[in-house]
């Protein structure tokens, strides 16, 4: 009767201590899932501002958590591997901000690409007589985006009462960029110190010119390492696809035992870090 006893409270405590278990894990799943709803809602709308894209964003939640839910269940189905469909899944939470965030980059990379003609192009009206700003709002009016939209916002900001230095500012708020410093600094300090602006605009055109000629040199020079990352990323998963049509019924062992899994798992993390890395190492900046 003593052992009966002990072993049902032995078993008591158990259940008492899983179920406490599960309710911290889902309390802890939920608060983290709140944290990164509320963190991922204030990025992309901070991020969509700055690519002058208002959307509404109260279904975005739902809607993400709907497609990795769908994606978790297909890839389930497809595989039978529970442990990768969760993994694919937790992966797909991160996308957007991955997409957004290499959205915003290309957007920086085209504004700092057009910043040379603006320069060229404000130098050119100064000597013809022109004042800063007119010369600025008939540039702005035809160029094309993103500098238009940019250098529009500054403009706007003027005509509300803002000083010039403090627009100039909040550009370089919006597009944290050196040559985006380097020009605002030049224009904040040529229109406060009187000197000749065309021609300090000129040499900043030369230096961010040769600047970027000296990136796409090395942009060419590093694509061969860029793509060796992607082929030796892409290698395991064209194995597995081969090996599948080959050997299926080994195959398929691999994909249901939880060895496997866990194998398929650890390929996948170390795929990702590998390239992840690897392109770390070859993004060299100016």
């Amino acid at each position: 009767m003593v052992f009966a006893g002990m072993n049902t409270l032995a078993l008591v405590s158990a259940c008492l201590s899983i179920a406490m278990g599960a309710w911290l894990g889902q309390r802890l799943f939920y608060s983290a899932s709140q944290h990164y709803r509320k963190s991922l809602t204030e990025q992309t709308r901070s991020e969509l501002s700055d690519l002058f894209v208002f959307l509404d964003l109260t279904h975005l939640w739902p809607a993400l958590v709907c497609v990795s839910t769908g994606l978790v269940a297909l890839l389930w189905l497809v595989t039978q591997s529970v442990l990768f469909a969760l993994c694919v899944g937790g992966v797909s939470f991160l996308l957007p901000r991955f997409f957004l965030t290499r959205a915003v980059r290309q957007r920086q990379q085209r504004f700092d690409l057009q910043l040379p003609d603006l320069l060229l192009s404000l130098s050119g009206a100064l000597r013809a007589g022109a004042g800063l700003s007119v010369a600025m709002r008939y540039i702005v009016q035809e160029a094309s985006p993103p500098l238009s939209q940019e250098f529009g916002l500054v403009l706007r900001e003027q005509r509300m009462g803002v000083g010039f230095s403090q627009a100039l500012t909040n550009l370089y708020k919006r597009m944290p960029l050196e040559s985006v410093e380097l020009v605002t600094t030049t224009l904040i300090i040529g229109t406060r110190s009187g000197a000749s602006l065309a021609d300090l605009l000129d040499r900043l055109c030369t230096n961010l010119r040769a600047r970027q000629h000296l990136e796409r040199k090395i942009d060419v020079m590093t694509t061969q390492g860029k793509m060796q990352a992607w082929i030796m990323g892409a290698l395991p998963v064209v194995l597995l696809v081969v090996l599948s049509q080959i050997d299926p019924v080994s195959m398929h062992h691999l994909y249901s035992s939880l060895a496997g899994q866990v194998v398929l798992a650890t390929v996948f993390t170390l795929e990702c870090l590998g390239i992840y890395f690897l392109r770390r190492i070859l993004a060299i900046h100016v």
